[in-house]
């Protein structure tokens, strides 16, 4: 656990840029008002500690925007089928028969 924001945060960059299978992932707790912030890899783990609303606001904006950032090369698309509109038949069932 890093206990300096600059040396959380600058890990956690370097961490999400290198790694393909790197994460990012914040949890708040309502009962200690207290948000734990966590980047890992399942090799290298960061976690942060915070009750400072700016910070934590900082480090989902950084990971949103890293999100979008993504290469496009490095997504793999799988073809998708085209969806059928298939007609419903008339539903059985119990009704008010006449």
């Amino acid at each position: 656990m890093l206990k300096s924001w600059d040396l959380f945060m600058t890990a956690a960059l370097d961490l999400l840029m290198e790694s393909p299978q790197a994460r990012a992932k914040v949890k708040y707790y309502k009962i200690k008002q207290l948000a734990l912030l966590t980047v890992t890899d399942d090799k290298k783990h960061f976690i942060f500690k915070s009750r400072n609303v700016d910070e934590i606001e900082q480090f989902i904006k950084l990971t949103s925007k890293l999100m979008l950032n993504v290469d496009p090369t490095e997504v793999k698309e799988e073809p998708q089928e085209p969806k059928t509109d298939k007609k419903q038949g008339k539903k059985k069932g119990k009704g008010n028969k006449k």
